[in-house]
């Protein structure tokens, strides 16, 4: 019994699965945000060449800024020795005061830390995201590590009712952010409320 067509079929199908997924995975990983790229290592980079041109000589200078992106410089500060790092994500509703309430839900949330037993330090290894940018401000106002976490055309200011196209783009770019976190080497607890 002879079987070379299907045979051949089936070599064919698997060589064009793999290809397939390696396409894939290579999309993946070079669209990444990552600064360290092998097959293209001035991607995220920055090229800054001037030319100047003085009336006795003519000089061409040339630097190369390496631009490392804000997240990646919170995480640098705001980690462990073992690259761990304590993530939180708010906005609004915990950074504002009620006309009614003492304090904030992000105040009692820090507060926490300075009144728990050896937790004090841990405050320098906590890393606020902000959805929106008064909590953004309040953040940078506590001098506390902190994050814009912004996506276009989307207000994360307010509440967001489960499930609807708002509440559905805030948890993926999350998700998004808790990969880049992880793509970056980083290790993190990552408190879901503050």
């Amino acid at each position: 019994m002879d079987h070379p067509k299907h045979s051949s079929l089936g070599l064919h199908l698997t060589f064009l699965s793999l290809l397939l997924a390696c396409v894939v995975y290579l999309c993946i990983w070079l669209s990444s945000s990552s600064l360290i790229n092998p097959l293209f290592p001035f991607q995220k980079h920055d090229v800054d060449c001037t030319a100047q041109t003085p009336i006795a000589a003519v000089t061409t200078t040339t630097e190369f800024n390496v631009v490392e992106d804000e997240l990646e410089t919170i995480l640098a500060k705001a980690s462990m020795d073992n690259k761990s790092v304590i993530i939180a994500v708010i906005n609004k509703a915990y950074a504002v005061q009620d006309v009614k309430a003492d304090t904030t839900m992000l105040d009692l949330f820090i507060e926490s830390f300075w009144q728990g037993e050896g937790t004090r330090t841990l405050v320098d290894h906590l890393v606020l995201v902000a959805v929106d940018q008064i909590a953004y401000d309040r953040c940078m106002f506590l001098r506390l590590n902190c994050y814009r976490l912004e996506t276009d055309g989307v207000d994360f200011g307010g509440e967001k009712i489960y499930m609807s196209e708002d509440f559905i783009k805030m948890m993926w770019r999350r998700t998004w952010l808790l990969l880049e976190v992880l793509k970056r080497g980083y290790s993190f607890v990552f408190t879901v409320r503050v």
